[in-house]
């Protein structure tokens, strides 16, 4: 059985570096390391080289550590988590039996992968669960309970699910995939640059007949997720927000795109209240902020992933 893993990082060394020796310290071997950079200008080829993770040569070369190839492939721009994981899942699908895949900034467990393992004659796409490396009670989000209601309390969740099987997933973080999947469904749209893109291939993965869970079991370390969270309608009502301007075009535009695509229509509709909320009552009429939405949720609709290039340095 030969397991490669992919890595997309963009000016994380320090965090990269410590993924990297977490996958190597791993029970169950991996035989390649996939480490696909997306341009990044922190001098990460170099760090890893003065970690001796990485050989003398730039992108494309190879160093072996143990009984692990590591490749490192530097790309030509920037894409985003998509296209990065959609080139290294290309790269590395080959010669796998399985795909381990994951972003720079979170780390597995040292049985992370043993674990998972342990579902695979049952399930071809099965997540370990995030929590926050701080604190090992804290999940990295809020997750539904069986009782379909929310918590951040991993001991919460582990009860809730008695066997460890929770029968829905938070993609990428670590993510397990069956060659015999990938082969079905393709690879990452590369198009949708971050956010949703992951969410976008799960949906696919489903409609190819796979069955996501997670392994409550598998333990997977990540930081608490990046957007902001707004509570609307007099605090009732959770909305996710970014002052960045290209996380915010990619967060509207690719949720959009999934809801549009893969039977949630109704949830546009929904949006479009919460936004038009925020923008107008919450912002006191941030008329620039909300045709900004408007112009990103037409996007998504059309099917149109250009706008986010105009945000990328």
């Amino acid at each position: 059985m030969l397991i490669n893993a992919v890595i997309v990082t963009y000016n994380r060394k320090e965090l990269l570096c410590r993924c990297i020796k977490a996958v190597l310290a791993q029970s169950v071997e991996v035989a390649n390391i996939f480490v696909v950079d997306n341009a990044s200008t922190d001098g990460t080829h170099e760090y890893l080289l003065q970690e001796k993770l990485v050989s003398d040569g730039f992108s494309g070369s190879t160093k072996s550590v143990n009984n692990t190839n590591i490749h490192y492939v530097r790309l030509e721009h920037n894409s985003g988590g998509a296209g990065g994981f959609h080139h290294g899942m290309r790269i590395a699908y080959p010669n796998a039996d399985y795909l381990w895949i994951m972003d720079d900034d979170g780390y597995p467990s040292p049985t992370c992968l043993e674990t998972l393992l342990s579902c695979k004659e049952t399930n071809d796409y099965i997540m370990p669960v995030s929590l926050c490396a701080e604190n090992d009670d804290r999940l990295t989000w809020f997750i539904r309970k069986k009782s379909n209601t929310f918590t951040r309390s991993y001991k919460e969740l582990r009860k809730s699910f008695t066997r460890g099987i929770m029968q829905y997933a938070v993609p990428f973080n670590g993510l397990l995939l069956s060659r015999r999947l990938v082969e079905k469904v393709g690879y990452p749209k590369k198009e949708m640059f971050i956010w949703g893109d992951d969410f976008e291939y799960q949906y696919r993965c489903t409609e190819a007949g796979a069955l996501p869970i997670t392994n409550l079991d598998a333990i997977f370390y990540h930081p608490a997720d990046k957007a902001t969270t707004y509570r609307v309608f007099f605090g009732t009502m959770p909305l996710n927000y970014s002052e960045s301007a290209l996380r915010f075009t990619c967060l509207i535009r690719n949720s959009t795109y999934n809801y549009w695509n893969y039977h949630a229509r109704y949830k546009i509709v929904l949006k479009f209240f919460l936004y038009s909320w925020l923008f107008l009552v919450e912002k006191k009429f941030a008329i620039k902020e909300y045709i900004h939405y408007l112009k990103c949720v037409r996007d998504g609709i059309k099917g149109d992933f250009t706008r986010h290039l105009q945000f990328i340095e």
